[in-house]
């Protein structure tokens, strides 16, 4: 039976084992210890997500843990917003097709477009004319 006494005790073994293995300068070596410590400290009946922020604080997982861990923070807030931005088209196409007459909207307001033309001489493309249903 783990009391709290032996958990916090567990903690302060983890912790300083930590800080023991942030001093190592071979990465790969540090790298190892770390995985190791994880293991022990999960049999020690310490949860994972408090063992990786106490090796995390106490600098165990080194400079490149770091790195890689806002590199797969990033990919997965990219991954987010590009679903985001795909329902959000589809929803504007969605709504654009559900128009009855087949008519071609309101030219915007404004003397040039970004091609520097007028807007009056400016001709839509035929193939972009006919609407395409696409499901997603």
């Amino acid at each position: 039976m783990i009391t709290e006494a032996s958990r916090k005790a567990n903690k302060l073994f983890v912790m300083h084992s930590a800080k023991q293995i942030g001093k190592i300068k071979d990465d790969e070596e540090r790298e190892r210890q770390a995985k190791d410590l994880e293991k022990k400290a999960k049999k020690m009946g310490l949860n994972r997500a408090d063992v990786e922020e106490i090796l995390d604080n106490q600098g165990a997982y080194g400079e490149e843990y770091k790195i890689k861990k806002a590199t797969e923070e990033a990919e997965n807030m990219h991954k987010y917003i590009n679903i985001l931005s795909l329902e959000r088209s589809v929803n504007l196409w969605a709504e654009a097709s559900k128009s009855t007459d087949n008519e071609d909207p309101e030219p915007v307001s404004g003397s040039k477009t970004l091609t520097k033309k007028s807007q009056n001489k400016i001709t839509i493309n035929p193939m972009e004319k006919e609407p395409q249903n696409r499901s997603v």
